[in-house]
C-alpha cells in the first residue's frame, strides 16, 4: 500500500527524509516545551511554531520549559551541540515531535519544515525522521531599491517572512543614488522618499527575529550616476562631462554608438572620493548589526577612458581597478566589517585574482542561462578567495519575467557554486529601466533560488508552482502558480534570439517610437503567435482563485503585466506598418494612446499598494515619453505628414 504522505510538498527539500508507520495527532491540552533552561534561545522558533499551530489548527498550545509530570508535550525542542550550526533533526513519533537542533537558527529552520507539514496534514502528522542542513552557509536575497521602486515597510516585511519560510538567512537592499537618507547630506533626497536610518533599525530587528542578517549594500565605484551627475560631486567623476557610448558597453538597440551617457564611475585618484565614501559609510553602516558589507564596484565602464587614462595605460586597467578596490577594502576593514564586492571586473583580469586579500568575499554574478559559473568560480577557488554565486530572478527588463532563463540560471549557479566551494548563494532581483515588474513576478525566483540554496541536487525539479499556490497564493485550484510561470515565458515567442537581461517587448516600450531597429526581429508571424499566447493567458486569469490576504492585488498585478505585453505587441505591429510606410490613420494612434493612458493609470494605482511614492514619476517617464510621441504622430498624420519625425528632426 502506498504511503499517502509521499506527495507532501516540502521546500526546500530536506536532505534526508524517512517515513515511518503511524501518525502523531496534535490535540488540545498539549504543550510546546523547551527541554531545559539551556534551550531558551530557541524560544523564537517555539513561538513561531505556536503561531502556526494556532493559525492552521485553531489550537492554543502553551509554551513551557521542561515537561512537568502528567503533562503532554506535542513538541519538544532540544539542543544538541554535536550537530552543525544550521543542522536540525525532526523525529515525529506517535507520542510527539522532537526537534533536535545545533543552534537557535537551526531550530527556526526546523519550524519552517514543520509549518509546511502542519499546513498539509492538519493535526495528523505522519511519523517520520528528517535530518537536514544547507548546502550553502549563506543564502541570501538582494532587492534593488535604487532604480525607482522602494518597497514600503509592509512589503519588506512580507518579503522577509517569505525568506524565513524558505530558510534564507541574508537580505541585502541594493543602494546606488539616494534611496537611503544620508544624514551628512541633508536635502539631497528632497524629491524622493528614501529609507531612513530608523526604518533600517526596525527592519534589522525584524530580520534578526527571523534569523536573517540584513547586510548593508552600497555601490562604491561604478553605478554612481546619482551622485556624479550632481554639480557638487561631478568633479569626482572619471569623465565629468559624461562619455559617448562605445560598441559593446551597453545594448546597441537602446544605446547606439555615439549616444551620450551620464558620468557613472569615480575617478579613483581623487582623494576626495575616499572622503565621500567614508561619509556615506559612516551614515549607513551604524544602522546595521551585520558584520558584512557589500561595496559593489561592478561595471566601471569608463575607468581608464578619461582622467585615469594615463594611469591605465602605464599600470593596466586591471591594476588600476584593483588599487582602488584595495583602498575601499581598508575603509571597510577599519569599520570592522567583512567586505563583499561584485566580481565582474576582476574576473576579466584573472592574473590579479591571487592578489586580492583573503578576508574579502567575491560575488560572482551572472544572469543568463549560459553564464560561465563553472569557469569563473574555479578562478576564485584556485586563488583561495571566498566567494558567493549570485544568479537572478530574470524579472527585470521583462515586465512579467523570463521563466526558463530564470530556472536555468539559478540551477547553474547552485550546481557549479556547490561543486567549487561557494560559501554563499545570493538571489538578485533588479529593477533596471523603471522597475516595471510587480512583486509576484519575482516570487518564482525567490522560491526556486531559496530551494536550491538549501539543497541543490534535491531541489532541481522542485514544484515551484505548487509551492506558490499552496503557501503564497492559497489557491486550491492550483492554477495561479502555473499561470505565473507561463506568463514569464512569453519572451520565447518573440524573435527566437536570446537576449541577455531583456525582452523585445520591454525594449519596444522603452525605445522611441521612431526607433525601428527592433522591428526586423519581430516578423508578423511571431507577433501573431505572441498575441494568441497572451490572449490565452488573459482568459486563464479569469479562472484563478487565490485566497491569500492580498489576492485581489495579485490578480490586478498579473492583469497589469498582461496589459504591458499586449500594448507592446500592438506597438510592434504599428511600428512594422510605419516602417513599411503602410497607411496609418490618426484614429489608430489615438486608440493606442488611450490604451497607454489606461495602462499608466492602473500602473500608478498598483505602485502605491506595495511601494513608496518616490521614484514613480521616473519609473513611468519612458512611457510618458512614448505617449507624447503618440500624440505627435497623431497630429502629424492628421496634418497629412508621412509619419513620425526622425530623432534628428525632433532635436
Amino acid at each position: 500500500m502506498s504511503n499517502p504522505y509521499q506527495n507532501l510538498l516540502l521546500l526546500p527539500v530536506p536532505k534526508e527524509l524517512v517515513f515511518l508507520p503511524g501518525f502523531c495527532r496534535i490535540s488540545r491540552g498539549e504543550r510546546i516545551a523547551l527541554a531545559g533552561p539551556g534551550d531558551k534561545p530557541a524560544l523564537p522558533a517555539a513561538r513561531r511554531l505556536q503561531d502556526a499551530v494556532s493559525h492552521v489548527l485553531g489550537l492554543n498550545l502553551p509554551l513551557s520549559i521542561g515537561a512537568s509530570p502528567g503533562s503532554s508535550c506535542a513538541f519538544i525542542f532540544s539542543l544538541d551541540s554535536s550537530l552543525g550550526e544550521q543542522t536540525y533533526e525532526l523525529s515525529v513519533t506517535e507520542t510527539g515531535v522532537r526537534v533536535t537542533y545545533g543552534s537557535p537558527q537551526a531550530a527556526y529552520y526546523a519550524v519552517a519544515t514543520l509549518k509546511q507539514l502542519i499546513a498539509q496534514t492538519g493535526g495528523d502528522l505522519p511519523c517520520l525522521h528528517i535530518t537536514d542542513e544547507p548546502d550553502f552557509p549563506a543564502r541570501g536575497l538582494m532587492i534593488d531599491i535604487s532604480r525607482n521602486k522602494i518597497p514600503n515597510p509592509q512589503t519588506l516585511r512580507r518579503i522577509v517572512d517569505l525568506m524565513a519560510d524558505l530558510k534564507l538567512n541574508q537580505l541585502q537592499l541594493y543602494i546606488e543614488g539616494m534611496p537611503f537618507n544620508y544624514e551628512s547630506f541633508p536635502g539631497i533626497c528632497d524629491l524622493e522618499t528614501p529609507i531612513s536610518g530608523e526604518e533600517i533599525l526596525e527592519l534589522d530587528e525584524y530580520c534578526r527575529e527571523r534569523c536573517i542578517e540584513l547586510v548593508p549594500n552600497q555601490n562604491s565605484f561604478g553605478h554612481m550616476e546619482g551622485w556624479l551627475s550632481r554639480p557638487e560631486f561631478n568633479h569626482l567623476a572619471e569623465i565629468p562631462e559624461g562619455f559617448v557610448q562605445q560598441e559593446g558597453l551597453y545594448d546597441a538597440d537602446l544605446f547606439p554608438s555615439g549616444l551620450a551617457m551620464r558620468p557613472g564611475t569615480f575617478y579613483p585618484e581623487a582623494p576626495e572620493v575616499t572622503d565621500l565614501l567614508e561619509q556615506m559609510y559612516d551614515d549607513l553602516l551604524p544602522y546595521f548589526s551585520s558584520g558584512m558589507f557589500n561595496v559593489g564596484c561592478d561595471e566601471t565602464y569608463e575607468l581608464g577612458m578619461g582622467r585615469s587614462k594615463g594611469a591605465a595605460e602605464s599600470l593596466g586597467k586591471g591594476k588600476l581597478y584593483l588599487s582602488f578596490l584595495l583602498r575601499i577594502a581598508e575603509l571597510v576593514r577599519k569599520r570592522g566589517k567583512t567586505m563583499q564586492f561584485w566580481g565582474d571586473i576582476i574576473i576579466q583580469h584573472p592574473e590579479l585574482i591571487p592578489h586580492l586579500p583573503k578576508d574579502i568575499i567575491a560575488m560572482e554574478w551572472g544572469y543568463s542561462a549560459e553564464h560561465p559559473f563553472e569557469a569563473d568560480t574555479q578562478k576564485f577557488r584556485d586563488a583561495g578567495i571566498p566567494f558567493y554565486v549570485c544568479p537572478g530572478t530574470s524579472s527585470w527588463n521583462s515586465v512579467t519575467g523570463r521563466t526558463d532563463n530564470m530556472l536555468a540560471n539559478l540551477k547553474s549557479a547552485a550546481i557549479h557554486g556547490k561543486k567549487n566551494g561557494a560559501i554563499g548563494y545570493l538571489i538578485t532581483d533588479w529593477g533596471d529601466n523603471g522597475h516595471w515588474q510587480h512583486l509576484p513576478v519575482s516570487y518564482a525566483g525567490f522560491v526556486y533560488g531559496g530551494s536550491l540554496a538549501w539543497s541543490a541536487e534535491a531541489s532541481l525539479e522542485a514544484d515551484i508552482a505548487g509551492y506558490m499556490d499552496r503557501f503564497l497564493f492559497s489557491d486550491a485550484s492550483g492554477q495561479t502558480g502555473r499561470l505565473l510561470l507561463d506568463l514569464g515565458n512569453y519572451y520565447k515567442l518573440e524573435s527566437g534570439i536570446s537576449r541577455p537581461n531583456d525582452t523585445e517587448m520591454s525594449m519596444l516600450l522603452r525605445s522611441d517610437l521612431d526607433n525601428m531597429r527592433l522591428t526586423d526581429k519581430l516578423p508578423d508571424e511571431n507577433l501573431h503567435r505572441l498575441e494568441a499566447y497572451m490572449q490565452e493567458i488573459e482568459e486563464r486569469l479569469g479562472s484563478l482563485s487565490p485566497r491569500c490576504d492580498d489576492a485581489d492585488l495579485v490578480l490586478e498585478e498579473l492583469q497589469g503585466g498582461v496589459h504591458f505585453i499586449r500594448h507592446a505587441i500592438r506597438l510592434a505591429f504599428m511600428k512594422r506598418r510605419l516602417a513599411a510606410e503602410d497607411s496609418v490613420r490618426p484614429a489608430e494612434i489615438r486608440e493606442l494612446r488611450n490604451n497607454l493612458d489606461l495602462l499608466l493609470h492602473h500602473y500608478k494605482l498598483l505602485w502605491c499598494q506595495r511601494n513608496r511614492m518616490g521614484g514613480l514619476e521616473q519609473s513611468v517617464s519612458r512611457l510618458v515619453r512614448l505617449r507624447s510621441q503618440y500624440e505627435e504622430l497623431e497630429a502629424s498624420l492628421a496634418a497629412g505628414s508621412a509619419g513620425p519625425r526622425s530623432p534628428e528632426a525632433r532635436d
